[in-house]
């Protein structure tokens, strides 16, 4: 019978990779992400509560632990180029929004012809 440490654990590992696969998706919503991650949050917490108790982990948890903790760190960095790209993609859009404001904004009307005003 598996003790309940093991078992948290084995759970903490499918939602580790539940979640990298979903990261690794170009079209992954990233509210997907952050209900993975509370769900991985309360199981870290439990296993953290566990361990408090002095519950000792053997080397097959030692292991997942590790394996989890090599694919928290592709995570992150995967995570941070996503969040890279939509900060550009953002700023684009700022700029692009500024530079329409810029030339929208009330003035000379010419009927249609364009009028640069930034002379």
């Amino acid at each position: 019978m598996e003790r309940l440490p093991d078992i948290l654990i084995q759970e903490l590992l499918k939602h580790t990779m539940r979640l990298e696969h979903k990261v690794l998706q170009d079209a992954s919503d990233p509210d997907e992400w952050l209900m993975i991650l509370n769900e991985r949050e309360k199981l870290i917490e439990q296993v953290q509560d566990l361990i408090k108790d002095a519950t000792t982990l053997t080397k097959s948890n030692i292991e997942v632990i590790k394996q989890i903790h090599d694919i928290n760190q592709r995570l992150v960095s995967m995570i941070d180029d996503r969040k890279g790209v939509v900060q550009n993609q953002l700023n684009n859009i700022q700029r692009s929004k500024l530079a329409m404001n810029t030339y929208n904004e009330s003035g000379p009307n010419a009927y249609g012809a364009f009028l640069d005003r930034k002379k």
